[in-house]
């Protein structure tokens, strides 16, 4: 059964640490191989939840195995019997990485596991997590380009983001983690609110074929006639969800702000009469 090389790492980490492995202890396991024991910790990303660190996108690969056979159920990490030796097609640092995970945790306690976590990772600890709120008002706009799911809501919580605003006319990504409802729901987990303001938008008919400087400019000057005119209500309403929430963010897909319509929609707010507000751009 062919597997992507990142899930080939996750079933080697599962197989030979015993072949069953709590959901719960799997995660921080998985956390280890990646932070101190693999040279290439680019596999899978994490964020903090109350019982330590969790990776969204190894849950998501949790679904495909179990659907490729490898894995017996979806509540518990246990690999289906009789299917290869993952490890066998891993390179030699990713061998050792998992041989050296083995002989530190494999029968270590999961009181252990989470004191070494809780102290080492203190950004991974629930306890530790819960720092005081910031009544700063500030506004944000992020994109998702070139970031990961965990790294992206990572960002977003390190800056105490309260409420996130998408304003992609269409809430619908190919990339993992980014369309409307698992935004939504990945969000949830760190305790950030979502909502959706499609008007902000552009449709993406519109976004085809920008190849330069020029042709973004072209279209944002487009949409600021045509578009954001219209939206003075909308505009109002991400003023008054700052006020509220006193810490919120813009969402699109484009890693640089010059490159998004959002550098227009922070444009209109600024000159909303009444906003005094910090902008950081993430």
């Amino acid at each position: 059964m062919k597997l992507i090389h990142r899930m080939k790492v996750l079933m080697s980490v599962i197989q030979e640490l015993g072949g069953t492995i709590t959901n719960e202890r799997f995660h921080k396991l998985l956390f280890l191989y990646c932070t101190e024991f693999s040279e290439n910790n680019a596999y899978y990303e994490f964020i903090p939840l109350a019982n330590g660190p969790f990776s969204l996108q190894a849950e998501a690969d949790k679904t495909i195995l179990k659907n490729k056979y490898q894995l017996e159920n979806l509540q518990d990490w246990v690999a289906s019997p009789n299917i290869e030796r993952h490890a066998i097609s891993l390179d030699l640092f990713e061998k050792m990485a998992v041989q050296q995970l083995k002989n530190a945790w494999k029968d270590k306690s999961s009181e252990e596991l989470n004191s070494y976590i809780k102290q080492t990772f203190s950004d991974y600890a629930a306890s530790e997590n819960a720092s005081l709120p910031c009544d700063e008002i500030s506004f944000f706009t992020i994109g998702y380009e070139g970031r990961s799911l965990e790294g992206y809501l990572n960002i977003l919580r390190r800056n105490q983001v309260r409420l996130l605003c998408d304003v992609r006319k269409n809430a619908f990504s190919q990339k993992y983690g980014f369309s409307k409802e698992e935004l939504k729901n990945a969000l949830a987990l760190i305790s950030i609110q979502y909502t959706h303001i499609p008007d902000l938008g552009i449709a993406s008919e519109k976004r085809q074929n920008l190849n330069n400087d020029h042709d973004y400019s072209q279209l944002f000057d487009e949409y600021d006639k045509q578009t954001l005119t219209k939206q003075h209500d909308k505009i109002e309403l991400l003023l008054n969800l700052l006020e509220q929430h006193k810490r919120i963010a813009i969402t699109c897909f484009e890693a640089s702000v010059y490159h998004c319509h959002r550098s227009k929609v922070t444009s209109a707010l600024k000159s909303m009469k009444g906003f005094i507000y910090p902008i950081r751009h993430l």
